[in-house]
């Protein structure tokens, strides 16, 4: 059985929109970007119609490709039930990442699938997780206030706990004019307290007990 315990091991990767930093990203997994086997995470899409939510998932592979990610699956949480099964699935990859989009969409796969139950497990293997916007959020610790710009009736059930990977709010779009409101009322739910705002060239690097804010600038 797999369990959410306390982190004495973490590689994350949490950035606003995409992949800013990429040399940052291949510096982490440790391997060279044509070596690097990911596992895309689609579900923050899972809102979109099928044949637009296929297009979405074309257009994130081609622009990892074009980064080097040349070895990209897509992973539909929605088709697992199982934590051994998802595990034993996900732990073949040396990155797992997670696309922008409806944050509680995500989130929902995420809790149905029992990708909670080894999301630890798998960073203790030496996994990467990875995510940007949507899958930044989900990472962090709540997803009270998102709901002011992700629609959570888009959902079955809404979840607003994170995965708590890292203690803290993650607020992405800091520099985006439509996001700017929203990021301030969430920042008010939380008093402020550990929320970490991310411009859309930047991403947070966790690795083990360190933590740092990477820029494309």
């Amino acid at each position: 059985m797999y369990v959410i315990a306390i982190l004495v091991c973490m590689k994350l990767y949490l950035s606003s929109y995409r992949i800013p930093v990429a040399n940052e990203l291949f510096r982490l997994v440790g391997r060279e970007p044509h070596t690097i086997k990911v596992a895309l995470l689609p579900n923050a899409k899972d809102y979109y119609a099928p044949r637009a939510q296929e297009y979405k998932i074309r257009d994130i592979i081609s622009y990892q490709n074009d980064l080097g990610l040349t070895n990209v699956d897509s992973v539909d949480l929605r088709t697992y039930s199982d934590a051994v099964t998802l595990y034993e699935k996900l732990k073949k990859y040396d990155l797992v990442w997670a696309v922008g989009g409806n944050t509680f969409c995500l989130r929902q796969a995420m809790k149905k699938s029992t990708f909670d139950n080894i999301i630890q497990s798998l960073l203790d293997e030496g996994v990467v997780y990875g995510g940007d916007s949507a899958g930044a959020v989900v990472a962090g610790a709540s997803l009270r206030g998102i709901e002011s710009v992700d629609i959570p009736e888009f959902t079955e059930e809404v979840i607003y706990e994170g995965l708590r990977i890292v203690p803290h709010v993650l607020l992405p779009h800091a520099d985006n004019e439509y996001f700017k409101e929203a990021n301030e009322q969430t920042k008010q739910v939380h008093d402020g307290n550990d929320c970490i705002s991310l411009n859309d060239n930047q991403a947070a690097i966790f690795e083990n007990d360190t933590f740092r804010i990477v820029s494309c600038d």
